[in-house]
């Protein structure tokens, strides 16, 4: 997905204008605005800061102290080494949907700015507000699926 959006910035760099909408208000209007390097300067660094943040919790967890990471029965899941594995192997997982799905809507937003900047136009608000209600949708099912997933099997002593 990033290397996409870096093509597609790269074809269209020349294109766009020197200071560029960077915020929008409602209505999809532009109310702030920076340079075009200072714009994709920023989406890198705060984007790609937020998406490695993502993908490098799984690592750091591994070195973390136990009592310091906050997991659905944490007590059962980090009771010994082998459990806690397993459970760290999990959450990597599942983590790596969340950077997936947190890229995804980041390439978005940054494509609708992109056009809104290229055509001199509002922001595409209602295509934003679909792909970010459908973030909030996925959201809510990755924290159902990892309540579900982090549930102490039937059986289980803790």
């Amino acid at each position: 997905m990033v290397l996409v959006l870096t093509v597609r910035i790269a074809f269209v760099w020349s294109q766009l204008p020197d200071s560029m909408a960077s915020h929008f208000g409602a209505g999809g209007r532009p109310d702030a605005f920076m340079s075009r390097a200072a714009f994709f300067l920023a989406m890198a660094l705060v984007g790609g800061g937020s998406v490695a943040a993502v993908f490098a919790a799984p690592i750091l967890l591994r070195i973390m102290p136990r009592r310091l990471i906050n997991l659905p029965n944490r007590e059962y899941w980090l009771a010994n080494d082998e459990r806690r594995d397993a459970a760290l192997d999990r959450l990597a997982g599942l983590m790596g949907w969340v950077g997936a799905a947190t890229t995804a809507l980041l390439v978005i937003a940054t494509e609708l700015t992109i056009q809104s900047n290229l055509e001199q136009r509002n922001l595409d608000e209602g295509t934003f507000l679909f792909f970010l209600a459908l973030y909030f949708v996925f959201v809510i099912v990755w924290l159902v699926q990892t309540m579900r997933i982090f549930r102490i099997p039937d059986g289980s002593a803790p």
